[in-house]
This record gives structure tokens, C-alpha cells and sequence, in this order.
């Protein structure tokens, strides 16, 4: 039996906090997931840009890219252990 791949993108309502919960034991997150918990535009397209520029670490899947969670967490300054989302998430609110 096969599991289908979950997909989740976030909606303009989601905190930064509830989508590092989201990602905490997850490899990549979306180019959207990415640009909504650093805080640039919601459609990701600053985040494609600097991924084509060479600026930011990703990967190809398929027609889209995928951005290493512990890169995203090093630009916050936060443990790179997928277990510490409750640490995530008091950083995220201390950055404003």
C-alpha cells in the first residue's frame, strides 16, 4: 500500500510560527512555506529569484523547488534538530 505525498501550502492567515510546527521533522519546505517564515511576499516570488540567483540553497522537484528546513532555520538563528518547534517559535516572535 502507498501513501500519497501530503501537500500543504499556507494561507495569508498562518503565522510563521504554526508553519515551522508544519515543518518540524521535514527535510524542504516549499518555496511558499520558505517566503511565508521569513516574512518576504506571500507568493514566493522574492524567495524563486534569489534561489535562480544562486542566493538561496534548493533543490528541483519537478517544477518547482524545494528549500532545505535547515537552512531556514539557520537564517533564524535556530537549533538545526526538527525537535526544538517549540524554540522556533518564541524566536520567530522575538524577530517581529
Amino acid at each position: 500500500m502507498t501513501t500519497k505525498p501530503t501537500t500543504w501550502s499556507p494561507n495569508a492567515q498562518d503565522a510563521p510560527e504554526k508553519i515551522l510546527k508544519k515543518l518540524a521533522g521535514r527535510l524542504f519546505a516549499t518555496v511558499t512555506e520558505t517566503s511565508v517564515v521569513l516574512s518576504y511576499d506571500k507568493s514566493g516570488r522574492t524567495i524563486r529569484r534569489a534561489i535562480e540567483a544562486g542566493e538561496i540553497p534548493a533543490v528541483r522537484a519537478g517544477s518547482t523547488y524545494r528549500v532545505p528546513t535547515a537552512w531556514i532555520r539557520d537564517q533564524l538563528n535556530l537549533a538545526a534538530s526538527p525537535a526544538g518547534a517549540e524554540s522556533d517559535s518564541a524566536a520567530v516572535s522575538a524577530r517581529g
